[in-house]
């Protein structure tokens, strides 16, 4: 798959150049953009890896700032897919431009990032903007060349450093056949762990340079895995089978026999030594374990049937309470017309406006537009609200009021959503103040 055609790689852009000033101007394919900045020079060409920092968004909304990469955002400029499209902009820029680039948010997202359907927060026929800065530029094989050096580099900065780890904590103990440094702290009792059977370990893991990766301690409980599975490292493997429970041991792990010339996310280099400071907790089969976790997920499942049956209870008494007597639709959604609309009909696609209040059946008001001065805006039928919502007021038009009585089926389900409760059945208040028409 080529670079940038996934929507996610592309994500990780970055640096936000403001888009004021002179006017954009439109090129014979369609692309409009405007320098800020514009020099001299070669201009990238595809394959070429290029380095920038790129902002974008759509209706003055950021979506993606690459200002969390340290070194910009490195990739190979790609063909452009159609005329008028970002690519085309990258290579009209010289190192050291600094540019805005405006295109079609629909070919953005359908034809580059190859997504099924536009996103819910994007207005079809919409335009993105991307405020770019390009750095540098280089072809493939000089990339490859470069890369090449620099992970050699490293690999010797990092024999050095594990040299010096030794020295400087004085460690004598010789390492095993594989490498492995196995410095035993506490004696276990029992048996050795056997394939297949989970272990339950403390675990502190940390780099020669005292930076901590991950510890047990943090999230309260011991680790618990299956021993043979490799969950980490071959050296950390290696080291817990050498442990009986209540043992405890540091466990110096070479690149080797680690993670070797891959880099892990932002904080392990290539090449690094890892050091484990690890506790044999408990031992116990597999059979026990599937045992446990099959009686939890009975229980979890009891418990989610219980409120299942208890919000059904809640509901049919605030139906027959407040004398409610229409129907509920398919979905189970209870609509309550109070004031007919006489303007336009909601449809989907549409933008509409919305003042709602909404509420727990025991009366507890959890949000509302009302208090706040301002409608609600969101595109209908776009999942950008509750399955709920998306129904009911597509059965409205302008001016029109409804009571909605909302099942957790079609509003949030078994989440927590902050003041709302898992199976919770929500009442809204709403009013349609107003539907725009699809540009």
């Amino acid at each position: 798959m080529k670079y940038l055609k996934n929507l996610a790689v592309f994500a990780m852009a970055v640096l936000f150049l403001a888009s004021c000033g002179n006017a954009y101007k439109k090129a014979d394919s369609g692309l409009e953009y405007k320098f800020f900045v514009q020099n001299d020079g070669d201009k990238p060409q595809v394959g070429d890896f290029i380095t920038l920092d790129m902002v974008y968004g759509v209706d003055d909304t950021v979506l993606f700032d690459s200002k969390r990469i340290p070194d910009g955002l490195t990739f190979p400029l790609d063909s452009p897919y159609f005329k008028g499209d970002l690519f085309e902009g990258i290579m009209m820029m010289s190192k050291g431009d600094s540019a805005s680039f405006r295109m079609s948010a629909d070919s953005f997202y359908l034809v580059i990032a190859r997504a099924p359907e536009l996103p819910p927060f994007v207005t079809p026929g919409s335009f993105m903007t991307f405020e770019v800065k390009l750095h540098d530029f280089v072809n493939r094989e000089q990339k490859e060349k470069d890369d090449a050096e620099a992970l050699e580099a490293r690999r010797l900065e990092a024999e050095a450093e594990f040299i010096a780890y030794l020295e400087e904590n004085n460690i004598t103990v010789e390492p095993l056949e594989s490498g492995l440094i196995f410095i035993e702290e506490k004696k276990g009792k029992g048996a050795y762990p056997k394939a297949e059977e989970m272990v339950s370990i403390n675990l502190t893991v940390k780099l020669v340079d005292g930076t901590q990766i991950f510890s047990t301690s943090d999230r309260g409980e011991p680790f618990e895995y299956q021993y043979g599975q490799n969950v980490d490292t071959r050296g950390l493997e290696e080291g817990v089978g050498m442990l009986k429970i209540g043992g405890k041991a540091t466990l110096i792990v070479p690149q080797q026999i680690a993670y070797g010339a891959e880099a892990k996310g932002q904080m392990i280099p290539p090449y690094s030594t890892i050091i484990y400071e690890v506790e044999l907790v408990s031992m116990r089969s597999k059979e026990a374990y599937d045992k446990e976790r099959q009686a939890k997920q009975a229980q979890q499942q009891l418990i989610e049937d219980q409120r299942k049956n208890a919000e059904k209870t809640e509901r049919d008494n605030y139906i027959r309470e407040n004398g409610i007597t229409v129907a509920p639709t398919a979905s189970g959604l209870y609509y309550i017309e109070t004031e007919k609309g006489e303007g336009k009909k909601a449809m989907p696609g549409n933008t509409v406006n919305v003042h709602y209040t909404g509420r727990l059946l025991d009366g507890t008001v959890f949000d509302s537009s009302v208090e706040k001065g301002e409608p609600f805006s969101f595109r209908l039928g776009g999942g950008q609200v509750i399955k709920g919502w998306d129904e009911a007021i597509a059965l409205m038009s302008e001016g029109g009021k409804a009571t909605l009585v909302i099942p957790s089926e079609i509003a949030y389900g078994s989440r927590n959503s902050g003041s709302i409760p898992p199976y919770s059945t929500l009442v809204f208040d709403v009013e349609l103040v107003s539907v725009e028409e699809t540009q």
